[in-house]
């Protein structure tokens, strides 16, 4: 199974209708993803840009050749014409991000899925790849004691996004590890190469999840 995560961008003014049509989803195309070996889907917006989280088997170039190849998807994507701006690169491939970290903590029962994303200084990519990639092991048990279930990194670029499902839910999760000593000290660590992770008023850039299929 391979993690995986692609963007997409809307044109502006019919973000409305994307929600809605993702709510309403044809059942041949939920029959398509199915089939194609992707679980786990979920699709995030916040504005005009959205980000998709999938698990896929055996991995996600496999999957999404099938699913791109279907009767269903065909007819699912044209009918997306005047509402989807972007989707795919130049050479056809779809704008896909790397994982850079993952923890499979947190804990058991109800929980809320989530995604929020942050810049990274361009300059300074390698050094917080490299330090996801060697977490300290008192943040990643901090994660764990505070409800961070599957919580995946990916990069883009300067763009990074992470996914997670958060026990009991997203707000009291990071509400959780933002009270810890150790988060501090982490977040002080990362100065100079995070560019931006906070709006205006200091909350977190998230997307709101507007689709699910398990």
């Amino acid at each position: 199974m391979e993690r995986a995560c692609f963007y997409l961008r809307l044109y502006p003014g019919t973000e409305a209708e994307y929600d809605r049509r993702h709510a309403a989803i044809w059942p041949e195309q939920q029959a398509a993803i199915r089939d194609a070996g992707i679980r786990n889907m979920s699709g995030f917006r916040r504005g005009t840009d959205v980000w998709y989280y999938t698990e896929c088997q055996p991995d996600a170039k496999t999957a999404f050749a099938e699913l791109g190849a279907s009767k269903a998807n065909l007819k699912w994507n044209d009918s997306f014409r005047p509402i989807i701006a972007e989707l795919t690169q130049a050479d056809g491939e779809r704008i896909w991000f790397e994982e850079i970290f993952h923890t499979n903590g947190g804990g058991a029962g109800p929980f809320e899925r989530g995604l929020f994303a942050l810049v990274v200084h361009p300059d300074r990519l390698a050094d917080y790849d490299r330090r996801h990639a060697e977490p300290w092991p008192e943040m990643m048990r901090a994660l764990d004691e505070a409800g961070f279930h599957n919580y995946t990194g990916f990069r883009r670029g300067s763009q990074v996004v992470y996914y997670g499902e958060f026990h009991p839910d997203m707000a009291a999760a990071v509400g959780a590890i933002g009270a810890t000593d150790t988060n501090r000290r982490w977040n002080s660590s990362f100065q100079g190469i995070i560019a931006t992770i906070t709006d205006a008023s200091g909350n977190l850039l998230t997307a709101r999840e507007i689709f699910h299929q398990d």
